[in-house]
């Protein structure tokens, strides 16, 4: 983590050997800001750098998603999406896009991931198994919470696109969006805080 202000160096876990896949997404509302993990940071980590989980298998690096409605980011890894239970410290499936692939092997990504219809939650575009068909999941989970669409904020909008032109990396705002956000007062995205 860097401070934004200044690019001063806070949390820096440093690794011997290519660290193929690492995440940074506020998955746990008990920790202010968002969590981080890698195959090599031992577990999941707070911004303090503190071990908040233990290291588990096959803990989810690929793309971040917000789907269920609350402000925390769930997880999409290959066919699926993930939400971290944090009382229990696992992560537990949510949903499975049967039927489909995803592109680049082993990375296993969505042909694309984002606030596309625009209620600030993310879709996710995957095309069919046999290559026949594009399909667009999109939530039909309930939320209390109405944002501006994501697609208003530059950032965002150029995250999104720079998944078919580049790296292929989750969506991310070009500011804070998670739990913490319940803190505060007044209205944040034409949202008003009570």
């Amino acid at each position: 983590y860097r401070d934004a202000a200044t690019g001063e160096v806070l949390l820096q876990i440093k690794s011997n050997t290519d660290v193929g896949r690492c995440m940074a997404a506020d998955i746990d509302p008990t920790h202010p800001g968002v969590e981080m993990w890698s195959g090599d940071s031992q577990g999941i980590r707070n911004v303090k750098g503190e071990i908040i989980a233990p290291k588990m298998r096959n803990m989810p690096t690929n793309m971040a998603v917000w789907w269920d409605g609350d402000l925390l980011r769930e997880l999409l890894d290959r066919n699926m999406i993930i939400k971290y239970d944090w009382e229990n410290k696992k992560f537990v499936p949510l949903v499975k896009f049967t039927g489909t692939l995803f592109n680049n092997g082993t990375k296993s990504n969505p042909c694309l991931q984002g606030d596309i219809i625009g209620d600030w939650r993310e879709e996710v575009l995957v095309r069919s198994e046999n290559n026949a068909a594009l399909r667009l999941y999109v939530s039909t989970i309930p939320t209390e919470y109405r944002f501006h669409t994501f697609l208003e904020e530059p950032i965002y909008r150029i995250s999104i696109a720079t998944q078919n032109v580049g790296y292929n990396q989750p969506t991310q705002p070009g500011f804070y969006f998670g739990p913490d956000l319940i803190k505060m007062k007044g209205t944040f995205r034409g949202y008003q805080f009570k």
